[in-house]
């Protein structure tokens, strides 16, 4: 039984042209990334003035992204939105969500000792995270990445071609407000999104769905310790949240693995 039938079946029927689309789309919002970034930095826009206006970005993005499937006459199931198998891809967000929930979002604040936000608090941070969140996922897990298979036949290639995109569109905004920690800390940034990329696309492969994708950078974002604890004097990195990200990937490499190796049996 082949590993990855249903995701190399859905992946075949992408074209080159679906391929070129796709880098279209890319590079748009590269460039889109880079002055929304230098806007914000010029006029000294802050995360909070900028919610309502990146809630419509991202509005805006993820209709682009059901248009250019309009267009080329598919269906969204044709990017992971779809019912079927909905309760095990459910199954699999829950699997991996608490590594973020415990190490990412209550470790940093108990060991620290500092207070958490209002419910109310940490519920507008996850409506703000989760349409942001599901927005980078339609476009480049669901969208981007599989359309990729139209130029690139090899899956190991498409994979890390998809992750590196990932990864440069988060430069922008690092590029333009200067890079943090210095050049370790840049690079660390830059490793951190090409592997989440990989990680999330195993999750994504085992019911070609993005309910286990949503789920998992939903919780990745929401745990950042400035949006839960109120102490945590804006650290969105730490020694915790450095400890989940390697335990996630980790234990997505090994679950993808042993899935693999029960399927070639």
């Amino acid at each position: 039984m082949n590993r990855d039938l249903q995701y190399e079946q859905e992946v075949s029927k992408f074209s080159k042209k679906d391929a070129i689309i796709a880098i279209c789309l890319f590079t748009y919002w590269l460039i889109f990334a880079f002055t929304v970034s230098i806007i914000r930095s010029e006029f000294s826009i802050s995360d909070e003035e900028w919610q309502i206006p990146d809630a419509v970005i991202a509005i805006v993005n993820i209709l682009i992204v059901f248009v250019l499937i309009k267009i080329r006459k598919q269906s969204l199931a044709s990017i992971g939105l779809h019912k079927k198998n909905i309760l095990p891809a459910i199954g699999i967000g829950l699997l991996f969500m608490p590594i973020m929930l415990v190490f990412r979002g209550l470790m940093p604040g108990l060991t620290n000792g500092w207070t958490l936000y209002s419910v109310g608090s940490i519920l507008l941070s996850l409506a703000s995270v989760t349409l942001l969140a599901v927005r980078e996922d339609i476009t480049f897990v669901g969208y981007i990445q599989t359309r990729l298979y139209g130029l690139v036949k090899n899956d190991f290639w498409a994979i890390n071609l998809g992750a590196t995109l990932f990864m440069v569109l988060h430069m922008p905004q690092q590029l333009v407000i200067g890079i943090p920690m210095g050049i370790p800390g840049f690079i660390t940034w830059l490793a951190f999104t090409f592997f989440m990329h990989r990680a999330f696309v195993m999750l994504f492969k085992r019911y070609y769905s993005l309910v286990p994708v949503f789920m998992m950078h939903i919780a990745n974002n929401v745990t950042a310790p400035a949006r839960i604890w109120q102490d945590s004097d804006g650290a969105g990195t730490s020694w915790w949240g450095t400890i989940a990200f390697f335990i996630f990937i980790f234990a997505v490499q090994f679950w993808y693995s042993k899935w693999n190796r029960a399927c070639s049996h």
